[in-house]
């Protein structure tokens, strides 16, 4: 077996915890979901929002009132591409990526097919890519659904 780095454990630990509340939170605009909702998540997470855009896209960034900003990249279809954080606390992973992708990342992270590494973790499928990593009051990550990217946008307009 494997040891982790204790900050990476740190990571792994809470999603875990949150993946016990992936069956009793309800589906938002989350990860491959139309946006719709996005106003759901603003009240769940108690948050500010503010609208911007992009070349060819919308980001909704909903700030928590502990600081945690969460982004929600938006196509011209009006489905959630993608979406980063970053903040003193995780938001609810479940919740953000969707049943869907946040069941693929806890399925990588139990086969350890995901990448592991001091403070950080990361998966690259066809279907999810998703960056994480961060330390005690400071975490941050995104995830993207290649397939769902606009033609227009570069990975690096996602931070």
């Amino acid at each position: 077996m494997n040891s982790l780095a204790p900050a990476a454990a740190t990571v792994l630990a809470c999603t875990g915890m949150l993946c016990s509340l992936a069956a009793v939170v309800p589906a938002r605009a989350a990860l491959g979901q139309p946006a719709t909702s996005v106003a759901a998540d603003q009240l769940r997470m108690k948050g500010q929002i503010r609208h911007a855009t992009g070349t060819g896209y919308r980001v909704d960034q909903i700030t928590a009132p502990g600081g945690t900003l969460v982004k929600e990249f938006i196509s011209p279809a009006g489905i959630v591409f993608a979406v980063s954080w970053r903040g003193p606390t995780l938001p609810n992973l479940a919740q953000t990526l969707g049943s869907t992708y946040f069941g693929m990342l806890k399925t990588a992270e139990r086969g350890e097919r995901a990448g592991l590494g001091h403070n950080h973790v990361q998966l690259r499928t066809p279907q999810l890519v998703v960056h994480a990593g961060g330390h005690m009051r400071y975490f941050f990550g995104m995830a993207y659904v290649p397939s769902l990217l606009p033609p227009n946008v570069s990975v690096a307009d996602l931070h």
